[in-house]
């Protein structure tokens, strides 16, 4: 079944719901998007803008992209609607928003029930590895035994520059930002680190390129995706860098079973965890609101609750606003909080 996918916000499954037939249009503010939108819009405006572009949507798909929310009030969307939260953990106003939609998806396990006892149909759907086939290459030949690609100096993890400083005082270690794959199809482990204990995307991207992981003990499913010493290295105490050194150095002087890892690893992505996997569950989960007109029952049926949840949400962002430099979006969020606007 071929549907027509309006997707918001990242659009981190595009190439894959393009791959598997399906016509897509994507909405945020990249100046790459099929519309760009320079600031949030209401349904009203977006139908408008649809029209203009001759697409009629079967359903909506919103994927965070860790930015404010870009649809005003996804309450009134006309089709059905899907929401794809990853960054529950520092948008707490993920959770009344997403009243607007007919299904939630979140990335994290563990936040699954925030949604779900506040009465959301809500399930588990994981990050995931873009697919693609990695440069093949002897495990052998890898020159760098122990890496880390990622962002530094985050205000959301504060923990990361003195975790990696301190590993890096034991063992041996490679710290770089920007693209993961030249670094990770050249390491031999690839150290995780998160801002709150998730799956993050660097778990995926890691092992995709064929590195193995070394991942802090974590819930949200860890252990469900993949299997801790034949996937996976065994994880380590949150930011204990000294019993990640200990891992790592144990593994490095293992080559042939570090590679096994490192292989099944690789495998357990490529086969189970790539964008197209997600994607066509996700088609799935749109196909099946579609079939029942999902999108009836929230236009027909608690509008004005819906309505003063997300106004909530927005009351929540406003108050997480501390930037001075954001004062005006702070401004526009309390407004629309206090139906002012």
């Amino acid at each position: 079944m071929s549907l027509r996918i309006l997707c918001m916000g990242a659009p981190l499954l595009v190439p894959a719901l393009n791959r598997l037939g399906h016509r897509t249009l994507t909405v945020h503010p990249g100046s790459h998007a099929d519309l760009p939108t320079p600031h949030p819009y209401t349904v009203r405006h977006l139908l408008q803008r649809l029209e203009a572009a001759d697409f009629k949507p079967d359903a909506l798909f919103y994927c965070d992209d860790g930015n404010m929310p870009q649809l005003l009030d996804p309450q009134n969307v006309p089709w059905p609607a899907v929401r794809y939260s990853i960054d529950t953990y520092c948008n707490p106003w993920h959770i009344p928003y997403s009243w607007g939609f007919d299904a939630t998806l979140v990335a994290q396990k563990e936040y699954v029930e925030l949604f779900s006892q506040e009465g959301m149909a809500a399930q588990w759907f994981p990050l995931f590895c873009p697919q693609f086939s990695p440069a093949e290459s002897d495990f052998d030949e890898r020159d760098i035994p122990v890496s880390f690609v990622g962002t530094l100096g985050h205000k959301n993890n504060p923990d990361r520059e003195p975790f990696l400083k301190a590993f890096r005082a034991q063992q041996p270690l490679v710290i770089l930002t920007g693209d993961y794959r030249p670094i990770f199809g050249r390491s031999r482990i690839a150290l995780n680190q998160t801002a709150a204990s998730e799956v993050n995307f660097r778990c995926f991207e890691a092992m995709s390129c064929g590195a193995a992981l070394l991942m802090e003990t974590c819930g949200n499913g860890l252990e469900e995706l993949f299997a801790p010493e034949q996937e996976i290295l065994p994880t380590f105490p949150r930011n204990d860098a000294r019993a990640a050194a200990a891992i790592a150095a144990s593994a490095l002087a293992q080559p042939q079973m570090l590679a096994d890892v490192a292989s099944a690893g690789s495998r357990a992505v490529r086969q189970r965890h790539t964008d197209t996997v997600r994607a066509v569950r996700l088609t799935q989960i749109l196909a099946e609101l579609c079939a029942t007109h999902a999108h009836k029952e929230r236009l027909e049926q608690s509008l004005e609750k819906r309505s003063t949840l997300i106004r909530a949400a927005y009351g929540i962002l406003a108050s997480e606003i501390t930037d001075p430099n954001l004062q005006q979006h702070r401004e526009f969020f309390k407004k629309l909080c206090l139906n002012e606007v």
